[in-house]
């Protein structure tokens, strides 16, 4: 798929609220087509410099770096463990950055985040979006959805905080008018 944007959530929990919320965004984009890739999906190894000098990189990575050379930008939503990233996603990272450092090759990149507390995954998030460029990201925005057992309806996949959904859509055009050229 030529001229998308991939969308992806950094969680392997089968009932990922992050992975809610991706999925909730991508159904707000008007201009784009955009690729949902399930990363819980995929049977990868916890990376060591041991492991890939025996067995190389995993098919599976190899094939995830070819869909992101296609995309045109990245929708990633991260949980936050601890005040960070969760190390599923730091390993998927990891791996792709043995094939280029540059893992979102200076694309654009939406980053969310969503948690059931006060904070929405805002620590982690900060903390992402810093770490991001490191690894060829440009950061056009961050969105953090707080509350999100109040703030999200699970049966219309939506968010229903008027407020929160208004930031949402306004961060999404962003993301288009970048993705645009």
């Amino acid at each position: 798929m030529e001229n998308h944007i991939i969308a992806f959530a950094g969680s392997n929990s089968s009932h990922s609220i992050n992975e809610q919320l991706i999925k909730a965004t991508i159904q707000g984009f008007s201009n784009k087509k955009v690729q949902y890739i399930d990363l819980k999906q995929l049977d990868i190894p916890v990376y060591g410099i041991d492991l890939e000098q025996t067995e190389g990189i995993p098919e599976e990575i190899k094939t995830l770096h070819q869909q992101m050379l296609k995309a045109e930008g990245f929708i990633i939503a991260s949980p936050e463990h601890n005040g960070l990233m969760p190390a599923f996603f730091k390993n998927i990272i990891d791996w792709l950055s043995r094939i280029d450092r540059k893992v979102f090759m200076d694309k654009p990149v939406l980053l969310m985040s969503t948690s059931p507390g006060a904070n929405g995954g805002a620590t982690s998030l900060s903390i992402l979006a810093g770490l991001m460029p490191f690894w060829g990201a440009n950061v056009i925005d961050t969105y953090s959805l707080s509350k999100f057992n109040d703030s999200f309806d699970m049966d219309s996949q939506s968010i229903v905080d008027k407020e929160k959904a208004n930031k949402l859509a306004d961060v999404i055009k962003q993301f288009e008018r970048e993705t645009a050229a």
